[in-house]
């Protein structure tokens, strides 16, 4: 009987805990929100924040044919270590946002022909054109880290890839989650 009741604890928190933990983050992450603002208004700090990023966004289209924020871009990308990190960043939120080519081809790569293993990424380059050195008989694969926003670039042989048929989004997300991700 008790080992019962203990089982019916167990299968409980697999339940609540997730929503449990969700909610405590999102309602925490709106006080301090909330806090920014020094008017007692619940949610007045979220919906700041909105307004304040689609502002950006909006003055941004505009501002992106201006010519001082293409002085700064190219300035930014002038110098050496916060080119790296600016254009990586600039890139990855282009191709999420889907303004430029990115993960949109979900894959299985198999690391060699002699093991069976595989591991999940995404073709992001096809016969190297973007390396300058045309390549038809290879493919680059990004493979991101689960648990993490990190992942390792593979140039392997097309034979290396197998196509999946399933969504980008849901296979970023499968990875993301080290492959826990419930139907």
């Amino acid at each position: 009987m008790t080992k019962r009741l203990l089982n019916y604890f167990i299968q409980g928190l697999l339940y609540s805990a997730p929503i449990a933990i969700t909610l405590y983050a999102v309602f925490s992450l709106l006080r301090t929100l909330d806090r920014v603002i020094p008017i007692d208004i619940p949610g007045l700090g979220l919906l700041a924040l909105i307004s304040v990023i689609t502002l950006i966004g909006f003055l941004g289209e505009y501002a992106l044919k201006l010519r001082i924020v293409k002085l700064m871009d190219r300035m930014l990308e002038g110098l050496p270590l916060v080119k790296l990190i600016y254009t990586s960043v600039k890139d990855v939120m282009k191709s999420l946002t889907g303004k430029k080519k990115g993960f949109k081809q979900p894959v299985l790569l198999r690391l060699s022909l002699q093991e069976e293993v595989r591991r999940v990424g995404f073709v992001t380059d096809e016969g190297l054109r973007d390396l300058g050195t045309p390549n038809d008989a290879l493919v680059t694969v990004y493979v991101p880290h689960s648990l993490a926003i990190s992942g390792q670039v593979f140039v392997v042989p097309k034979s290396y890839v197998e196509p999946l048929n399933a969504k980008a989004a849901d296979v970023m997300k499968y990875i993301i989650a080290g492959g826990v991700t419930g139907s």
